[in-house]
């Protein structure tokens, strides 16, 4: 028993020891300090002491005309409409038929987008609803390119 218990101290020594020439070096500063138990008492955690970082900035793009820019969403979503308008899915192979899929899922955001007056969002998912059109609709008039 005696034996055991003086292996588990020596094999403890080495665990619990920090040498005082490591102090210095970033990774020990950064390492908050413990308050040390009373003995026979639960640990107590320490407390950082660091406040929260501040909220991070959220820059939006300016858009001078609103009008203009709504007028022109407007525009590529009814022309990404016509393009879903006329399509007959069940003629469509798989990749055209997930063309479809994601053309109407952008069309359906770029809505979402305008009506919450996000037209910078609206924006983007406009142009991605009509360029996907434009592809879609060059994949209807060359099957084989696409299947």
């Amino acid at each position: 028993m005696t034996r055991a218990l003086g292996l588990l101290v020596l094999l403890s020594l080495p665990l619990g020891c920090a040498s005082t020439a490591s102090l210095g070096t970033p990774e020990a500063r950064r390492i908050p300090p413990t308050i040390s138990p009373a003995p026979g008492s639960a640990p107590v955690p320490s407390v950082p002491s660091a406040s929260p970082p501040p909220p991070s900035l959220q820059v939006a793009p300016r858009i001078d005309n609103e009008e203009s820019a709504v007028r022109d969403v407007n525009a590529r979503l009814a022309r990404a409409g016509q393009v879903v308008a006329q399509v007959d899915a069940s003629r469509l192979g798989n990749q055209q038929q997930e063309m479809l899929s994601g053309l109407k899922d952008f069309i359906s955001k770029a809505s979402d987008a305008l009506q919450a007056h996000d037209i910078p969002r609206a924006q983007v998912l406009a142009d991605k609803a009509s360029r996907l059109a434009d592809d879609l609709a060059a994949a209807l008039r060359n099957p084989k390119a696409t299947r």
